[in-house]
């Protein structure tokens, strides 16, 4: 028998194994930037301690410490669906690779800094790169992977974000710690400088040419800008409610002529068109109403601990940690699964977790025994992570190739959107309720302190049915992710 020959360089099978060996390392490179933009979001939190006064603060001046957190959060909510477009356009890969070069310029102003104002536009500059980091990552896989590995390609990707959130705060403390609060930043640019050269490298290849409405980016630009502004305002001392008002118009006439503008382009920063698709815009209303749930956990768990248990900030930090630990691991899962049987499954049981968790949070009292600490975070932490990928792929697969970058900035801007619109309303209507409750206890009473914290109790009972009611209902939204159908109205826009 004459030996088998060798398959020529250029055989189909060695091209399939070449790119399949090419998408896997892109995919581990591209989370491996999602993981470092990630981390950095969350390690500030520890940081700013040891900022406030680095910068020339007052340690009591808590608004104006915000807009550490605020700048990056207007940045990285203004970047995401511009740059999401850009990336349809010139290319994924490249906009990446971009993209991180920009956040690594941010760390490097934010290290430099010499005042306050000056890191929080560093900060601003640092988002709008690690902004765009996670949705473009989301379109090079659904771009560069075969349609049977996209979903676990997808669980990746917010695992590697889950997980760069879970260690950030511990990253922050220790080189903070060790080295001082610059260094952590400065300490973004090695870690990130391999991931950019291989992304740009498998990328180099890429072709894409489009169309880039400045005029719209800038229109919406604003329109996002004033909203996160009237929205950031300061509970001690707040603005002239003229001021928000004017904000607010000033939003919705923008966003008014961005949409009327949309509809006169042929290549629009964003298809109106797209929330036709019935998988398209229920999973934008889920990542919204989802967004304002798990923002209302991550707020209200460790304050219960701090003010009804009275333990100190860090076990309220170790008693979330069950809830974010859970978060990558329902990420992993949620891919795998819809991977096998479609998004409407596993998104339904990821909604109805979370729904169980608040549920399970309502025993939580003076007194909380450890299984129900853990049980219900766990469970709750597992459910969210499990969305993840449902939503994702719910989105990608339904719309055209050429704006697979911009959807995924939509999706990610709703479910922020979902968050502010949670924490909104955790400030306003969480503190009425608690001062309603607490104005009618006579102060100096020997049940002063066990009443308010009954009506702190109260309180927070109260904000778990509501989340717990919310995303049970939401469970219904689940069903339209597999949907083909579309309004025809929309889908001609």
């Amino acid at each position: 028998m004459r030996p088998r020959p060798d398959p020529t360089p250029d055989s189909g099978e060695d091209l399939d194994a070449a790119g399949s060996r090419r998408s896997a390392w892109l995919l581990i490179a591209v989370a491996g930037g999602v993981f470092i933009a990630a981390d950095d979001q969350t390690s500030v939190v520890t940081v700013l301690p040891a900022l406030i006064p680095d910068i020339g603060l007052a340690v009591d001046d808590f608004f104006l410490a915000s807009w550490v957190i605020n700048g990056y959060l207007l940045g990285y909510i203004v970047a995401l669906p511009i740059v999401g477009r850009i990336a349809d356009a010139r290319g994924h890969g490249r906009v990446y690779a971009a993209s991180l070069g920009v956040f690594m310029l941010g760390s490097a102003l934010v290290a430099a800094a010499p005042d306050f104002w000056f890191l929080v536009v560093a900060r601003g500059l640092q988002a709008v790169g690690g902004g765009a980091v996670v949705p473009v990552a989301m379109a090079i896989v659904v771009t560069q992977t075969p349609p049977e590995r996209r979903a676990l390609g997808l669980g990746a990707i917010a695992a590697a974000s889950e997980a760069g959130a879970l260690v950030g705060p511990l990253w922050g403390g220790l080189i903070t710690e060790l080295l001082g609060w610059r260094w952590m930043f400065w300490l973004n640019i090695p870690m990130s400088l391999p991931v950019l050269g291989a992304v740009w490298w498998l990328a180099r290849n890429e072709r894409a040419e489009g169309r880039i409405d400045w005029p719209g980016a800038a229109l919406l630009a604003a329109a996002l800008a004033a909203l996160t502004i009237a929205i950031a305002d300061d509970p001690i001392a707040p603005r002239p409610w003229a001021i928000t008002a004017q904000l607010l118009v000033f939003t919705g006439v923008a966003t008014l002529f961005f949409a009327l503008r949309q509809r006169s382009l042929e290549e629009p920063m964003l298809r109106l068109g797209m929330f036709a698709s019935k998988p398209v815009s229920s999973a934008a209303v889920m990542s919204v109403l989802v967004g304002a749930g798990l923002i209302t956990a991550l707020i209200s768990v460790p304050l219960f601990v701090n003010l009804v248990l009275v333990e100190r900030p860090i076990d309220g930090g170790f008693t979330l940690l069950r809830f974010t630990a859970a978060v990558p691991v329902g990420a992993l899962v949620g891919g795998w699964v819809t991977g096998r049987i479609g998004p409407r499954l596993p998104a339904a049981v990821g909604v109805l977790l979370g729904a169980v968790c608040f549920a399970g949070l309502l025993p939580w009292d003076e007194v909380l025994p450890e299984v129900w600490r853990t049980t219900p975070l766990v469970v709750g932490g597992f459910g969210f992570g499990l969305l993840i990928a449902p939503l994702g792929v719910a989105v990608l697969s339904h719309v055209r190739e050429e704006e697979r970058a911009v959807a995924a900035s939509w999706l990610t801007l709703a479910r922020m959107g979902g968050m502010l619109v949670g924490t909104g309303l955790l400030t306003s209507h969480g503190l009425g309720r608690f001062y309603a409750r607490a104005g009618s206890i006579e102060f100096g009473s020997p049940e002063f302190a066990e009443l308010v914290t009954e009506a702190q109790v109260s309180t927070f009972h109260e904000i778990w049915v509501v989340a717990a009611a919310v995303l049970a209902l939401t469970t219904a939204l689940a069903w339209w992710l597999g949907s083909e159908r579309a309004s025809e109205w929309w889908a001609a826009r």
